[in-house]
């Protein structure tokens, strides 16, 4: 079992895109809300065009590749919070936690104003 999921644009880091609200409550930022949207959209129809019935909750190996479409500094790790996130929120993964995605290899690519992710998750091999 092998699944693979393109997103398009830029994957935008959670953690340091969040908006501060007047009672002092932190939210994710308006670009952020917009590419989650956009990205759960994305998933959920790759996600029936490959017939994903049920939620993957087997320990699981992901491979998420970010190509980026410009050379601006980013932290890997907060974008990778972002896709497992919206995993989550698409109903692709049943968890995100260390039980369900138990090895993650992230790689960085560049490709001039094309940026995308690319997602691979497979079932464990014991």
């Amino acid at each position: 079992m092998e699944y693979t999921f393109i997103l398009r644009g830029e994957v935008p880091a959670k953690k340091n895109s969040r908006q501060t609200l007047k009672n002092g409550k932190t939210i994710p930022s308006k670009n952020y809300q917009k590419w989650h949207e956009n990205a759960l959209f994305q998933l959920i129809f790759q996600r029936n065009s490959q017939k994903i019935k049920e939620l993957l909750s087997e320990p699981l190996e992901l491979h998420v590749t970010f190509c980026h479409g410009d050379l601006r500094r980013r932290d890997s790790d907060n974008s990778l919070s972002s896709i497992l996130d919206t995993l989550t929120d698409a109903r692709i993964l049943a968890d995100d936690s260390w039980t369900i995605c138990r090895k993650i290899v992230i790689e960085n690519e560049y490709e001039k104003n094309n940026p995308f992710c690319e997602i691979k998750i497979r079932k464990m091999t014991v």
